[in-house]
């Protein structure tokens, strides 16, 4: 008993020092975790800048762009079909195929889905878009920023411009407010709200980069920005500072697929004015001449003694043009008294205007300056105005000049590259001065202002002129015509 007491009492200080070291540590602990930090909640640095309160309130105004606009921007996702031909089914068109695999089909037809934005731009339901959000369409589906859907129809659109209208059945939506694309100036804010990638109600901040860029058509002229814009934006409105919509984001210049700093919107008066048609009369009425048009290089501007123009290398027959006097080798310096420097410039100009006016143009003709008037037709649809070529074998024979082989073409040769007659390039060397303007397969109309129509034509040429140290050629390629110089 007294062994077991004496062993308790060696026990006793450890446990006290235990207890004591618990102590100081749960009262440590207490101690760390009750203490609070004071955070900093100001930048001293910046709340001394002098213009802060002006940037707070371009932010105020960013935020009240994104409050106004927003309700009025939609998504649109879209249904459709694609017929995809058989590409076996003559193969088993045969009876001994057929035997045993049975008839198989000619086309195949596949499920589309596709996405987009728009944005409302009356209360009873009227949303402009992009064609190619909607095109080829079965059922389209407009979803507003408070989540009701409804289901679309397009109204109307302009392929050539990229452009549809779409209606919804719908009562006091909101609207956006439309601004004047012709004020729009490089350096502008401009702002993109839509649906990249599902994301609706996405907002991106970026400054116009530059105005009047050239499209896929000869009608597009985009606004370009750095805005960020991505596939599913398309349609959707770019926005300056006021909160008005000055354009609709249609494409981008990407290699990647996403974007890459280069975004491209179709100037919203140009869509107006498209909108204005295709509500009065059902489509789009743009003024056509009937000309086939090429541009001129610098070496060429050079040796004719101009600063700018537009060729002119074929006149339809039948057409304005035709009936007007403009000839083939015409140049059209002005139209309506403003300088030309492209066949788009050209197409552009004639084609805002409506059919049944009569515009003025200044062209050159054989070394003068003359004026004509010519009023204008209805331009007719891409599918009117192509041709089906009836084939007819090309003469034989070929004459050198310049180090190029040259053959008489057939008329499939020349319908396609855009000619009425001429000689085609066959071949030519490695260090031919022709390879600077043209390559194998072009067409030569005329050179030094002498018409080249067929080989007899152009060996009469270089007899006379082969030895001369500038040329001057007309050249159709592919569709177009166009004046190139040699200096030798």
């Amino acid at each position: 008993m007294r062994e077991k007491m004496k062993i308790s009492s060696y026990r006793w200080p450890w446990i006290l020092s235990a207890l004591v070291v618990v102590f100081l540590l749960g009262f440590s602990c207490s101690h760390l975790f009750s203490q609070n930090i004071t955070y900093q909640n100001k930048n001293e640095t910046v709340e001394n800048t002098p213009n802060l309160p002006s940037v707070l309130a371009l932010q105020d105004v960013l935020r009240n762009i994104a409050k106004s606009v927003m309700p009025a921007v939609v998504s649109i996702t879209v249904e459709g079909e694609q017929v995809i031909p058989n590409p076996y089914a003559e193969f088993f068109n045969d009876p001994f195929f057929r035997r045993f695999f049975g008839e198989q089909p000619r086309e195949f037809r596949r499920k589309l889905q596709g996405a987009g934005s728009g944005f409302i731009v009356s209360k009873d339901g009227y949303i402009f878009s992009n064609y190619h959000v909607v095109k080829d369409a079965t059922k389209i589906v407009v979803v507003l920023s408070d989540n009701r859907q409804f289901e679309a129809k397009v109204v109307g659109y302009d392929e050539e411009l990229d452009f549809a209208i779409l209606k919804i059945n719908a009562k006091n939506l909101p609207v956006v407010a439309i601004g004047d694309s012709d004020t729009v100036q490089v350096g502008d804010f401009a702002i993109a709200i839509g649906n990249p990638f599902g994301l609706s109600g996405t907002y991106t901040l970026g400054i116009v980069s530059a105005v009047g860029r050239q499209g896929m058509t000869g009608f597009q002229r985009f606004i370009q920005t750095d805005t960020a814009v991505n596939p599913g934006n398309s349609g959707g409105p770019l926005i300056n500072i006021r909160g008005q919509v000055i354009g609709i984001n249609t494409a981008i210049r990407s290699q990647t697929g996403a974007y890459e700093g280069i975004s491209f919107a179709i100037p919203i008066n140009t869509a107006i004015a498209s909108a204005s048609q295709i509500l009065t009369k059902g489509s789009v009425e743009r003024g056509y001449m009937g000309v086939v048009l090429g541009e001129m290089d610098d070496t060429t501007k050079r040796l004719l003694k101009i600063e700018n123009g537009v060729l002119i290398a074929r006149v339809e027959a039948g057409t304005p043009a035709d009936r007007a006097g403009l000839r083939p080798r015409d140049i059209i310096l002005k139209v309506n008294g403003k300088t030309v420097s492209s066949p788009d410039e050209v197409q552009l100009m004639v084609g805002s205007q409506m059919p049944g006016s009569t515009i003025t143009l200044e062209i050159l003709r054989d070394g003068k300056k003359e004026t004509v008037r010519v009023t204008l037709a209805k331009r007719p649809t891409t599918a009117s105005m192509q041709t089906s070529p009836s084939e007819e074998p090309a003469a034989s024979g070929n004459v050198e000049f310049l180090g190029g082989t040259f053959v008489e073409a057939s008329k499939s040769q020349l319908d396609a590259n855009g000619a009425e007659y001429g000689v085609i390039l066959q071949d030519m060397k490695n260090d031919s001065p022709l390879a600077q303007i043209m390559n194998p397969g072009d067409v030569v109309m005329a050179i030094n202002h002498q018409p080249i129509k067929n080989l007899a034509d152009l060996r009469e040429f270089v007899k006379k002129y082969g030895k001369e140290n500038t040329y001057l050629f007309v050249i159709a390629s592919r569709g177009y015509v166009y004046y190139r110089g040699i200096e030798r």
